[in-house]
């Protein structure tokens, strides 16, 4: 639960959300801006109204101020991925188990020593500060179709082409 702080305080410490305890018009015990003492799960609600109704201009909107701000975006992931850790360790692990899964028992020792390689290059290059990934050509758990875990499914791209890839096949 929050410490109840009083708009007051917060407007003389430039705080941008201050906190009551008590309910707003719907209900919500939550954090209010303190620049307009709106609700913030109402103010919240009301954004994704209007964003449900053009959600393609929304998407092409957040796409390109992402693209404008990779810095930023980076930051805001690394905050989202602090607050919960354990949502980011659940799909790490889930990654791992489907590399895994999908390296074939029938893999020689060279292909997995040729595939070990690929990772200390990539590995190499991120440590003289470049943003390279290993990625997976046909990925491992794509909707339309699932690579294997072998060395002619594995490459090295730059980090920013790897993200915009996304789980796709192109």
């Amino acid at each position: 639960m929050a410490a109840i702080v009083s708009r007051k305080f917060a407007l003389a410490h430039n705080l941008p959300r201050y906190f009551t305890g008590k309910p707003c018009v719907n209900g919500h015990v939550s954090d209010r801006y303190t620049k307009n003492k709106t609700c913030c799960k109402c103010s919240n609600q009301s954004a994704n109204k209007t964003k449900a109704k053009d959600r393609k201009k929304y998407t092409v909107s957040s796409v390109e101020w992402g693209r404008k701000n990779p810095g930023r975006l980076a930051q805001y992931q690394r905050n989202k991925n602090a607050k919960d850790k354990g949502r980011r360790n659940i799909l790490t692990a889930n990654y791992r188990q489907a590399k895994i899964d999908r390296m074939p028992v029938w893999l020689s020792d060279a292909d997995k020593a040729e595939m070990e390689s690929v990772y200390k290059y990539c590995a190499g290059l991120r440590q003289s500060g470049l943003d390279y990934h290993v990625d997976h050509i046909v990925p491992l758990r794509g909707t339309a179709v699932s690579g294997l875990h072998v060395p002619w499914n594995l490459q090295v791209i730059y980090g920013p082409d790897n993200m915009s890839k996304g789980n796709r096949h192109v």
